[in-house]
């Protein structure tokens, strides 16, 4: 397969008509310009602003808060339920212990190693990509990479599809970088099979790896996914085994799962719109997502040969398609499942770029300016009027991008003047601008339909009105007492207070009665047995928002009331309940 990502861009036929008679050569790149000190500087001001603000999404505070209230009754992560596996949650686990402090100081921490991570993994990739592809075309696309990994959305940062695809970077930059085929295939199989375990639907990242590296390299593809399946067979076994319940879970967890694929009948039409619909929330979300269509144009642009083009093309589509069917298969349309997209977005724009000035010697100048245009308005969002459909401008910023490229394209083949040359690190300022257009307050953290429903200002808003619930909590129970949790995690990662249930919040519990196969499960028998167990805890945190015993299945709900007595919440978050 020829390598349609990094061979040099030759002079095209015919070219000396339109222009000089052959591409500029390349310059190495200048970090220590005016427009590079710009760009660093800006880029680390941005990551020191989102570091010390964003906090952690209620996803993350969840796993904390299952393996803290555990931990303290002496339950290992290897056999806490936190709805996430193995692997991840000793990872979470690790990175509760190195990040020590108040809830602030903690999460902000936590968000500087996850910015650490990132920049190593963009080292290892920009490593192995200067060997197949001009230094320039390198540093663009391992630097968006790990930028657009620095610069999620907080719903997306930890999470364990943002892990994965950390690992998979460093799995590729191992089965490119390494000289030896063989070498190259173990070494890269570690991170990707980790990859895999961080959530399982997360193998559909692991893919997206093998699929890059396949553009690049055949045999190195093969080869490699050959060992990332035996890798990830090893490793699923230690976690088998390392956790007795682990299995269990796996078998149980899609029980309480009513929209994954398969449990709801399944209707074409309506599943294609809301794809599209999802698609529109990401963009929104994300807005260098939106520059994608404009980024492949130009890329395959720079291509010497229609099949070259065709790959890119072909290649490019596969890559969404295995990101999105990723998010039809779990069925919940979370934004953090489609975690992929913009940095697939990401990288292949930054190759655009790197190549569009190895063959032009300037920048795409449209497509540049949109990406500065996107970064600024997205956080002007929540301002629009209610009744204005997000996904529909999303949609229009897409066709944006395109036409951009076309514009670029059609100026490109245009003979001008020759104007002063623009550095690089301009148009990666405008990316910049674009991937940190998830950090300002007013940015949006949730955005579902073309509804934009929590912005980051809300997000912390809540965050702190749950904190101020649980120390009422906090001072009505004796200081260190065990206690049951009924409660979502986020409430309880705010109350230090210990529980001896290996499954500390009741998801198994907190089910529609319609789901009927749940109360048989082995895991939901456990869960019960914490309320109704012989010693059951002397105090229990009940959150009637949450756990609605109108709504869970009747047996579980009286069993609840038979074992504890709770007073009526007169609109307070939490509740204290005393044993009966």
């Amino acid at each position: 397969m020829t390598d349609i990502s990094t061979s040099a861009p030759p002079a095209e036929d015919g070219q000396s008509s339109r222009g000089p008679a052959s591409a500029p050569a390349p310059r190495p790149l200048r970090f220590a310009s005016p427009a590079g000190w710009t760009t660093a500087v800006t880029a680390a001001a941005l990551l020191t602003y989102t570091t010390l603000t964003a906090g952690v999404f209620l996803d993350i505070r969840y796993v904390l808060a299952a393996l803290r209230t555990t931990g303290q009754s002496g339950i290992s992560p290897s056999e806490t339920f936190a709805h996430r596996p193995f692997f991840y949650r000793w990872t979470i686990e690790g990175l509760d212990f190195v990040t020590p402090g108040s809830f602030a100081v903690g999460e902000g921490l936590m968000r500087l190693v996850g910015i650490v991570l990132c920049a190593l993994a963009g080292l290892l990739l920009h490593r192995a990509l200067r060997r197949r592809m001009p230094e320039r075309d390198a540093v663009l696309v391992a630097g968006l990479s790990a930028l657009t990994l620095a610069f999620a959305p907080v719903i997306d940062y930890l999470q364990p599809e943002w892990f994965a695809i950390v690992l998979a970077t460093v799995g590729i930059a191992a089965a490119l970088g390494v000289r030896g085929r063989l070498p190259a295939a173990v070494l890269g199989a570690l991170p990707l099979g980790l990859a895999v375990l961080m959530k399982y639907s997360t193998a559909g990242t692991a893919a997206a790896a093998l699929l890059a590296i396949f553009a690049v390299d055949r045999v190195r593809a093969l080869l490699v996914a050959a060992a990332t399946a035996a890798v990830t067979g090893l490793l699923f076994g230690l976690s088998a085994w390392a956790g007795s319940r682990e299995l269990q879970w796996l078998r149980d967890m899609p029980h309480i799962n009513a929209h994954a694929l398969g449990n709801e009948p399944v209707v074409a039409s309506d599943l294609l719109q809301r794809t599209a619909d999802y698609l529109g929330d990401r963009i929104a979300l994300t807005p260098v997502l939106a520059l994608l269509p404009g980024a492949l144009l130009l890329f395959a642009a720079t291509l010497p040969s229609r099949r070259q083009r065709a790959e890119a093309v072909g290649v490019t589509l596969l890559l969404l398609v295995v990101g999105l069917a990723v998010v039809v298969y779990q069925g919940n349309w979370f934004a953090y499942h489609g975690e992929t997209l913009p940095v697939v977005a990401a990288a292949l724009t930054g190759l655009a770029i790197g190549r569009w000035y190895g063959k032009h010697g300037r920048p795409p100048l449209c497509l540049t300016v949109l990406a500065l245009l996107y970064g600024v308005l997205t956080p002007l969002l929540s301002h629009v009027r209610a009744d204005v459909d997000l996904d529909v401008l999303a949609w229009l910023a897409s066709a944006a991008a395109l036409l951009a490229g076309v514009v670029d394209l059609l100026r490109a083949r245009t003979r001008r003047p020759r104007a002063g040359r623009i550095p690089v690190a301009l148009p990666v300022l405008a990316l910049v601008v674009c991937l940190a257009a998830t950090v300002w307050p007013t940015a949006g953290v949730r955005i579902i339909l073309g509804n934009l429903v929590t912005t980051n200002a809300e997000l912390k808003e809540q965050a702190r009105s749950a904190e101020a619930a649980a120390e009422q909590v906090n001072a009505e129970l004796p200081k260190g007492v065990p206690v049951l949790y009924l409660t979502f995690g986020q409430q309880a990662y705010y109350i230090d207070h210990p529980t001896g249930c290996r499954y500390p919040f009741p998801t198994f519990i907190n089910v529609p009665k319609q789901l009927t196969e749940v109360p048989s499960l082995t895991s939901t028998r456990e869960n019960v047995r914490c309320v109704t167990q012989e010693h059951p805890a002397a105090y229990a945190v009940y959150q009637p928002s949450w756990l609605s015993l109108g709504v869970i299945d009747p047996r579980i709900a009286a069993a609840i009331r038979n074992t504890y007595n709770c007073p009526k919440p007169e609109g307070r978050q939490l509740v204290v309940c005393t044993l009966r």
